[in-house]
C-alpha cells in the first residue's frame, strides 16, 4: 500500500496502473520512466527548479565510480545496527539520482525517493525499477502523516516542519552534514580564502519534535587519478555556481587531486516516541 499523498487534498494515493489517484479523484500520472511528479506549478520558485541534467549526470558517473561508498556504507551501518530485521519505509529526502536508496533497498526495505529535480528523479526512476521515486519539495513531503520509519537527508535542506509531519513516533532521522575539512582541497582550488571553522550547518533547532541520540564522524581520504573524475565532483557540488571562471580554469589544469572526506552523521529520534 502506497504511503503517498495527494498534493492538492492531502488525502492517501493509491497506484493504478499507469497513475495514482485519491478519494478526490485527484489524478498524477506515472512518467514512462516511472517517477511521479507531485510537485504543484504554484509551489515552484523557477520553471525547472532543483540540480540540472548535467549536475544529476556528473553525479551519476562520479558515484558510480565507488569514491562516496564509504558515505553509503556508514549509512548502511547505522541502519543495520538501529533496526536489523525490520522491514522499514524509508525516505530520502533529495535523492538525486537514487544511488543512496538504492544500496538501502538492497536489505528489502520500502524505500522512497524525492528530490525537487524532476532531471534527478528521471534518472533514478530509469535505473532503479523497485524505488518510488517522487517529484516534490522538502517543505511540503506528500506523505500520509507518520507513516515513514526512516527519513534520510545526505548534504540536502532539512525542513523540520514537514519532517516531524510525516516521520512515525517510533521514528528516526539519520542526517549527514559535511564538516570543516569536507572536500578542503578543492575548496582551497576554489577560493581564496577558506573558512574552516564556520558554524554547524543544519542542525534541527526544535527539540519538541526531535531528540539528538548519536553522532558518528567519517573520515577517509580519496584519489581522484584523472581530469574527468575531478570535473564530474566539481558539477555535482554547489561550488559550481559560486566558482569564478578564472578558478574554474585552474581547476580545469589538474589531472589528479587528493581530497578529504569528512562527514557527520547525526541520529534524532522523534521525541514523542514513547508517547
Amino acid at each position: 500500500m502506497s504511503i503517498l499523498s495527494c498534493p492538492v487534498c492531502h488525502t492517501p494515493l493509491q497506484k493504478q496502473p499507469k497513475s495514482y489517484q485519491c478519494e478526490n479523484n485527484h489524478h498524477f500520472d506515472i512518467a514512462k520512466q516511472g517517477y511521479i511528479n507531485l510537485l504543484q506549478s504554484n509551489k515552484k520558485r523557477s520553471l525547472d527548479p532543483g540540480d540540472n541534467k548535467n549536475m544529476i549526470t556528473a553525479r551519476r558517473q562520479f558515484l558510480a565510480q565507488g569514491y562516496y561508498e564509504p558515505i553509503s556504507n556508514v549509512l548502511n551501518e547505522i541502519l543495520g545496527c538501529k533496526n536489523p530485521e525490520l522491514s522499514l519505509k524509508i525516505l530520502e529526502v533529495g535523492s538525486g539520482d537514487g544511488y543512496y536508496i538504492n544500496r538501502l533497498k538492497e536489505k528489502n526495505h520500502e524505500c522512497y525517493g524525492v528530490d525537487i529535480s524532476k532531471h534527478a528523479a528521471k534518472i533514478a526512476a530509469t535505473k532503479y525499477k523497485n524505488i518510488t521515486f517522487v517529484v516534490a519539495s522538502a517543505v511540503e513531503l506528500p506523505f500520509i502523516n507518520h507513516s515513514v520509519d526512516v527519513l534520510i537527508s545526505l548534504f540536502s535542506p532539512f525542513y523540520e516542519d514537514s519532517a516531524n509531519k510525516v516521520l512515525a513516533k517510533h521514528g528516526l532521522i539519520i542526517q549527514a552534514v559535511p564538516l570543516t575539512h569536507h572536500l578542503f582541497e578543492l575548496r582551497q582550488i576554489l577560493y581564496k580564502e577558506v573558512n574552516i571553522n564556520p558554524a554547524p550547518k543544519n542542525l534541527l533547532t526544535q527539540k519538541e519534535y526531535f531528540n539528538l541520540e548519536e553522532t558518528k564522524v567519517l573520515n577517509h581520504s580519496i584519489h581522484l587519478s584523472d581530469q574527468a573524475c575531478i570535473q564530474e565532483l566539481f558539477r555535482m557540488t554547489p561550488h559550481y555556481w559560486k566558482t569564478s571562471p578564472e578558478r574554474q580554469h585552474e581547476l580545469s589544469l589538474l589531472q589528479e587531486l587528493d581530497l578529504t572526506l569528512e562527514i557527520e552523521f547525526r541520529i534524532y529520534s522523534h521525541a514523542n516516541m514513547k508517547s
